[in-house]
Order: structure tokens, then sequence, then C-alpha cells
């Protein structure tokens, strides 16, 4: 990925429009010939910026919590605004300014990193700056000069000079003869293609005798890639637990143990993210490389935090505790709009399909109701960011049926060694969980409770958790209608798998789920229905109530566990039906994934991750071996 341009005498004169006769003594020599590709140098080599995004994160609440209180008391003042049009106008002009307020510690922690100045930091930085030379000009005379310049403030230019890297680009005559190196380094990564799409020139121009000749280089940023579960596992990572969570506690043990057993050394990292629990759902892991010495891959992790206001503070993580040596944290702005569904920007509702004849480094998958539905999200900042990258072209799936919404409740890829495409999608399907539990009741098991080996149940979780019998579980019309139209909407996303992606049924593992309309929302408006009076808002509450079909997972989601190295997976403990003496769901999905050659384990999430609504998959994140990948092949 090279591009050799070389400008001399006669060659140089006609290019350039001078009258310089062939091999005319003396005439300058302008060329360069390097490397084609550069990095976003956002890591930091030196290991400056992680300390003081900590104390920009821990000196934010205080000014986060006065922003609070400077919006609700406006707020209140336009409430009482008799121009209720002004009023409006006012207000969304109070939203912009008030989430910009409360990005800025956000921009300050992103504004830390390796291109952030005109110094090159250290030995490890030099390795992230793409190599370019200039073509000795062996005979310039004295007073001869060069200067090198770039196309765009976007890119900047070092000179080699003995041991180290200077930012003056303007090359001396005994620099012309011996020839120089450069460093070039991108100062961010490309986000919005339209404005800038990653290229640059670096341009050489030679004085010397009355005469000048120049030479140019074409230049491209790599792209951002998002990492795929057919990368080997290497950094696994969950928010910390908390002293008094024994039961998140008890789960994060069991995935430490296996994650070990798999060859991760590290286990699970227990990071802090200001109580925010779904780890999964604060940043997309990523890569950036270019072709090193010998070709190798070189380049860096790059950590994209959500857009998702809820999930604001938490994704500072990768800032505090992440962002280092070939690891960049990136910084998406976003502002909120009214009826967004911000749920679609946790990052949760991003995967990646692992390779395929029309995409060999992956195609992005998100959820929501469709990328042009504007308002309801996901936000045009991260999309226009991922389509700007031009390698994994952002596929739409419909998750808006689930109320959460996001694709990882029911798809999952996973490394499988010898089928077609070298991996399997997992595909939660709430038709063999119907099948399961009617086999249950067939085999005289009905009257059990349908989650078989619980535990004893304190408050509030003997409220969350449903204890019906398998039998009364399929004679509620609503709880079967809602498996049926969970089952029709997860077969027309495999539709669009199978048309968008060229996925076939034989890559496809079907693995048994259930969901339910009993969502945290369901029980809000129950609540709120029990404290009504009789009367016609009271009925008009309850048949909204009953009519809501939108999906949660009942049975804990195995679709949403964690892929492991060496055919390790963990799921979370399903608390199925049990016939003698066995989980029909545990048999069921060890069944599935044993036949593509896989190991089961199970983490109990129930009475934390699952009643929150997530899963393991959602209360994890990892980092894959990413850049041994040659993506420009």
């Amino acid at each position: 990925m090279s591009r050799l341009l070389f400008l001399t005498g006669a060659v140089a004169a006609g290019l350039l429009g001078t009258a310089l006769p062939a091999g005319a003594v003396g005439a300058p020599v302008a060329a360069l010939h390097g490397d084609h590709l550069f990095l976003a140098n956002l890591d930091d080599d030196a290991g400056r910026c992680q300390a003081k995004a900590r104390t920009v994160a821990k000196d934010a609440v205080a000014q986060e919590a006065a922003y609070d209180d400077a919006f609700y008391q406006r707020k209140a003042e336009l409430d009482k605004e008799p121009d209720k049009e002004k009023a409006e106008q006012l207000y969304q002009e109070l939203v912009r300014t008030y989430q910009r307020q409360k990005n800025a510690a956000d921009r300050t922690m992103a504004a830390c990193n390796d291109a952030a100045d005109s110094v090159v930091n250290g030995a490890q930085d030099a390795k992230d700056l793409a190599r370019v030379r200039t073509q000795p000009w062996v005979g310039a005379p004295s007073g001869s000069t060069g200067r090198i310049t770039v196309s765009t403030d976007r890119v900047r230019v070092f000179v080699k000079r003995g041991s180290g890297w200077s930012a003056s680009t303007v090359l001396t005559a005994d620099e012309l003869r011996h020839g120089v190196e450069l460093g070039i380094e991108g100062r961010d990564i490309v986000r919005d293609a339209a404005v800038w799409d990653g290229t640059a020139s670096v341009k050489l121009v030679v004085s010397g005798n009355g005469w000048t000749a120049s030479a140019s280089l074409a230049l491209k940023e790599a792209p951002v890639l998002t990492q795929l579960n057919t990368q080997r596992l290497q950094r696994v990572f969950a928010g910390d637990a908390g002293d008094s969570d024994k039961v998140g506690t008890a789960w994060r043990e069991q995935v430490d143990t296996v994650v070990k057993q798999s060859g991760v050394q590290g286990g699970l990292e227990q990071l802090d993210q200001a109580d925010d629990s779904w780890t999964q759902d604060l940043f997309e892991p990523a890569y950036m490389s270019i072709p090193g010495p010998g070709g190798k891959p070189h380049g860096m992790k790059v950590l994209l935090g959500s857009v998702n206001d809820s999930r604001r503070v938490g994704s500072r993580v990768i800032f505090t505790e992440l962002a280092g040596a070939d690891v960049a944290a990136v910084h998406v702005e976003h502002v909120p709009v009214p009826e967004e569904n911000d749920s679609y920007d946790s990052m949760g509702n991003l995967e990646t399909i692992p390779p395929t004849p029309g995409h060999p480094v992956g195609r992005i998958v998100i959820g929501g109701d469709g990328f042009d539905h504007g308002k309801t999200g996901p936000a045009p900042e991260m999309l226009t960011l991922l389509k700007s990258q031009g390698m994994q072209d952002p596929l739409a799936l419909d998750t808006s049926w689930l109320t959460v919404g996001h694709v990882d409740e029911f798809l999952q890829f996973v490394p499988a060694p010898g089928s077609r495409l070298g991996w399997r999608a997992l595909i939660a399907d709430p038709t063999a969980g119907l099948e399961l539990l009617r086999g249950a009741q067939k085999s005289g098991h009905g009257k059990e409770i349908m989650h078989g080996g619980l535990p004893t149940l304190e408050w509030p979780y003997d409220l969350r958790i449903d204890q019906r019998s398998t039998s009364e579980f399929l004679a509620d019309q609503q709880f079967v209608e809602t498996n049926e139209r969970a089952a029709s909407k997860i077969q027309a996303n495999v539709e669009v798998l199978k048309a968008q992606a060229g996925l076939t049924d034989a890559d496809l593992v079907r693995v048994p789920s259930l969901f339910t309309a009993k969502s945290m929302d369901y029980g809000m408006l129950e609540t709120e229905i029990n404290q009504m009076k009789a009367g016609p808002d009271k009925d008009k509450a309850i048949a909204k109530l009953h009519a809501m079909r939108d999906g949660v997972a009942e049975i804990p989601g195995a679709v949403n566990g964690l892929v492991l190295n060496g055919g390790q997976y963990v799921a979370p403990k399903p608390y199925g039906p049990v016939v003698n003496g066995k989980d029909v769901f545990a048999s069921a999905i060890d069944k599935a994934l044993r036949e593509i050659g896989y190991q089961v384990t199970y983490a109990d999430d129930l009475t934390s991750e699952h009643v929150s609504e997530g899963e393991i998959h959602c209360a994890t994140n990892t980092l894959r071996d990413s850049l041994s990948t040659r993506w420009w092949n």
C-alpha cells in the first residue's frame, strides 16, 4: 500500500511547466515515497491522559449538578411563558446548550491524546507514525531548500532529525542531499466523509540554483473497523459489582473462572463505571491498523463511546480506565432530540457480522425501527461516522418489538471452524421455547413451576420473577402471543440477513428462548392501575396493559451470552422447567451449541442482570485480537 512518485530533470519540467533542459546540472530533485495509509494517532503511549481524565470526571459531578439546577430553573421560567411557540423554541435552544455543557467533560477527556500536540511522545508514539522518505538530491548546492506541506490541517507531518522528531518541515541543503524521513499522523478519525473523507496529500517543494521542482504523495487515513467475535479474545470487562451485591459478585466469579480457563490470563476485569452495570452498552471496541515493518499490521484499539445520554457518565470509563498505549478512546457528540429512543444508541444494539464474501472485514448491524425515521434513533452522528469508514456498511434490523430494543437480545455470532463461513449466527427461537413448554406439559409437568430450581426469592425478586406454572404460562394469551410476535419479528430480521448479508439457513443455529410482555414498564403501569379509582381512565389503562406485546426475556436469554476462546460459551442460567431432574432449556441449549463444537457454562444472573432486563452479554465487554487483521488485503 505505497505509492512512488519521482520528479527529476526534464520529467519535473514536463509536469511543472518549468523550462528545465533534460539533464541540467544542478536541477533539483523532488521525490517522495513511502506509506500510503496512516493512523489517527489518538492513543496515549506516554500514559499522560488517564489520571487527567479521572480528575476531569470527578470534577464534572459538581459542575453537571450545577448545569442541572440551572436547566430546570430556566425550564420552569419557560413553562410560564404565555407565547407557547416562543417558549418551545427557547426550550429547544436551552436543551441543546444544556447537552453541550454536560458533554464538556467528555470533550476535555477526548482532547488528550498523542495527536493533541506537535510533539512525538517517545519511541512508542513514533511507531504510530506512517513513514515517508524524500529522494536524496546528492548534488544539492549550498543554499538549496525544501519545504514539506500537507493539504489539510487534519494531518500533521514530522521530520526525523537525529534521534528525535521535529514539527519544523523546512529542509536544509544537507537534508536534501541525504534525504529525510517524515512521520505522518492523523489528528482525528473520519467522522463524516462529506466533511473529510480521510484523504490528504503531502507535498515537497525543492528550490536551488534558481530552479524549483515538486512532488506529492496521496495518503489515506485507515478506517475505524469494529472488532469481530471471530477474533481471538484478549480481555473481558464488567462493571464492579460492589461489596453489597452478593448475587452480582457470584456470577462474576463464575465468569472469571471460565474466562481464565479459555486462555485469558487477566480473567474478568472489573471497571469503575459510575454505577452503570451495562458494560456492553458503554462502548464499542474497534480498531485502526496499517501495514507496519515487514507488512505486519500495526495499529491501535479504538473505543467508541456510546452517544446514549443515559450511558454518558458510565461511558467515561473508556477515558478513565481503558485509554492508554495502543488504546484510543473516542467521544462522539450528540444532542438528544424530543421523542428520541436513546436505547437504540446503547452499544449492545450494535453487533458486527463476521466476514462474508461481500464484506471481508464484516458488516455492522444496528437495531431500531429503521435508519430513516429521524427522531427515534439511532443517532445520526454515530451512523454517519460508521458509514464514513466505507468498509462495514451498517445494516438496519428491526428491534422496535423489544422493550429494550437491542440486537444482542436475539442475535449473536460465534466462530465455527469448518463451517461454510467459518462462523455461525445464534438466533433466539421463541417457537422452540413454546414447544419445550408444551413438551413439559405433555410429560405431566404442567402444574409445576415453569422456572424450575428457583432459589428462595426475597422482595423485590419475588415480584419480578413470574412464578406461575408451565400450564398457566401456556394458558396466558398475552404470553403466547408475545412469543408468536417475537418469532415473526425475528424471522423477518433473519430474512434481512439472508437478503442483505448472504446468510443461509445452514449458517444459523436456532436457540430456544422465551419472551414476555411483563417488563418493568408493564410493572410500573400495573402499579399505577392498582392505585387508580374505578372509571374510564382505569379501564383505558387496563386495556393498554393487556395489549402490551413488546418483549423482554422471560427465560434468561442464552443468545445474550459471552463468546470465549476454544469453543467456550457463557450463557445465563435459563431456569426452565425441570423434567427428570434436568432443565429442559439448558439441555436444548447444550445440544444446539454442542453441534457446532461449543461447551456452555451457565452463569446465574437471574436476580441481578436478568431482572434488570439484561444478561451476561449486556453486562460484559471484550477486546479481541483485531490488530492481526490485514484488512487492506
